[in-house]
């Protein structure tokens, strides 16, 4: 069923072939992922690209030894170390789950082969590029342009029930702001909202 569930969502962007569906469904590899599990440390190289098929998972990176909240993924994302995975590098990102999740995951070398196998894999893999930058994009203007409440709510619009998944110290941590300004900023939310 999961298998299924993603080559939907693939063959929503490209038309797939029936020998290009085989050979995907050959490559993909479903795993179940506990909380508090590390998918990927800081300083290791992101071999795999994962689609999220359940769970919810935060990126992060540690900096002067301190852990910062780099990004997040949910539900029918795709979740990667871009940096790292690209570049086939060791990278300053980990990413961990943290809420019980269910993955599909294809790694490096099986893309490049997917990619020589038929163009629409490449032209998949450009949409699925092209989709992901117009999302950073979106979210750039948004955090250099917004206030700290405002960053909060759009946060909370692209992943509903966040606040209850995620420690209020990593969301702060994700809006460059203290976890004391987030606790007064979600007393004004709760002031505001009665």
């Amino acid at each position: 069923m999961n298998i299924t569930y993603f080559m939907n969502q693939l063959q929503n962007r490209v038309q797939l072939n029936e020998q290009w569906q085989v050979e995907l469904k050959t490559r993909t590899k479903v795993v179940e992922v506990k909380k508090g599990n590390c998918l990927l440390y800081p300083d290791e190289i992101c071999k795999h690209v994962y689609f999220i098929r359940s769970g919810f998972f935060r990126i992060f990176s540690t900096v002067n030894g301190i852990e910062e909240t780099v990004d997040f993924a949910a539900a029918d994302h795709f979740l990667t170390s871009i940096p790292s995975f690209l570049t086939q590098k060791n990278g300053k990102e980990g990413i961990i789950c943290e809420m019980d999740g269910i993955l599909l995951k294809l790694n490096f070398n099986d893309i490049l082969a997917l990619e020589d196998l038929s163009p629409d894999f490449l032209k998949l893999h450009n949409l699925i590029l092209q989709e992901y930058l117009l999302l950073l994009n979106q979210e750039k203007n948004v955090y250099r342009t917004a206030n700290a409440t405002q960053k909060y709510r759009f946060l909370c619009k692209q992943y509903p029930g966040i606040a209850n998944i995620i420690s209020h110290k990593n969301i702060a941590s994700y809006l460059g702001i203290t976890p004391p300004t987030l606790s007064n900023l979600l007393k004004d939310l709760l002031t505001k909202d009665k």
